[in-house]
Parts: structure tokens; C-alpha cells; sequence
């Protein structure tokens, strides 16, 4: 039987997605709330943006 070459997709929970929510809201970076969930950080800004959840925006100082 030949193996699938693409990875395993891992439902969100109702919990995680509450969690993602509340990270969120409380001003958490995607990276934190990715290591938070066990999640990656694609993972975690797709799901904020299929569900209109503003995630906090950062970017680099210039020096």
C-alpha cells in the first residue's frame, strides 16, 4: 500500500479555537499561540483568518 506524501491534518477543537480566541484578544503573538496549541504559526494565522479573528500585528524596528 503506497503512503500519502501529504502530512496528516489535525482537526481544530472547539477548545483550541477557544483558546486561539482568548490568546488573541489578550494581545498574544500567532508564534506564542502556535506554541501554546501545538500548533504552526501558518496553522494558526489560517484559522484566525478564516474566522475574522484579528491577530496582534508585529514588526521589526529599523534601526
Amino acid at each position: 500500500m503506497a503512503q500519502s506524501r501529504l502530512p496528516l491534518v489535525r482537526r481544530w477543537t472547539p477548545e483550541e479555537h477557544q483558546q486561539l480566541l482568548a490568546m488573541a484578544a489578550a494581545g498574544r503573538r500567532p508564534a506564542e499561540i502556535a506554541r501554546a496549541l501545538g500548533r504552526t504559526e501558518p496553522a494558526v494565522r489560517g484559522r484566525a483568518n478564516l474566522h475574522n479573528i484579528p491577530l496582534r500585528l508585529v514588526t521589526q524596528k529599523r534601526k
